[in-house]
């Protein structure tokens, strides 16, 4: 529900803010990005203020339930190293090839774990310790869970933005997938 939410936001904004020119990809952006951030931010000091800081930790540990992805990769991870234990390298090569989006097919065992090792890795990076790091920096500045949806939001508008577009939605302005990237990197 929370990832169709998200979804639905950055779908709409997109399809009312994008008009094209440089000042529109940043407004897009930051009403992708920065008003869920605002909101959790606003949620986590109404709650210190009115029910106490012990509704803000709940809150918070929400937030981070929510934005923490380990089992967005670890399952991809898992059944391509019980392929390989299995000595089932073709059954390897389809998961990594599903997993990555790449062709697999003629990958020797070595590439396979090396890829394998390679995404693992990046995938921990972006789904646990980027959505930590900006937990933990905006917390400490008093913002509450506002870093961890920032992170995560602007990691789903930048992936969004740079994939093909199919026939069937709305076009994204190159000023919107450049300014996405921009701000993701």
């Amino acid at each position: 529900p929370v990832h169709n939410s998200v979804r639905n936001w950055v779908r709409w904004v997109m399809r009312n803010f994008d008009a094209g020119k440089p000042q529109h990809g940043w407004l897009a952006w930051g009403l992708s990005v920065v008003l869920p951030a605002a909101l959790a931010c606003a949620v986590h000091w109404a709650l210190v203020l009115t029910l106490g800081w012990v509704a803000a930790v709940i809150w918070n540990v929400a937030i981070l339930y929510v934005t923490l992805g380990f089992r967005q990769f670890s399952h991809h991870f898992t059944s391509i190293r019980d392929a390989l234990a299995a000595a089932d390298e073709a059954q390897a090569r389809e998961l990594l090839a599903q997993w990555m989006r790449i062709d697999a097919s003629t990958l020797p065992r070595s590439e396979i774990v090396r890829h394998v090792i390679e995404h693992s890795i990046l995938s921990a990076h972006r789904h646990v310790f980027g959505v930590f790091a900006w937990y933990s920096l905006l917390a400490a500045l008093g913002l509450g869970p506002a870093g961890a949806v920032m992170y995560r939001v602007s990691e789903y508008v930048a992936t969004v933005t740079s994939r093909p577009i199919l026939p069937t939605s709305q076009p994204i302005s190159d000023t919107v997938q450049e300014h996405s990237a921009q701000a993701w990197a």
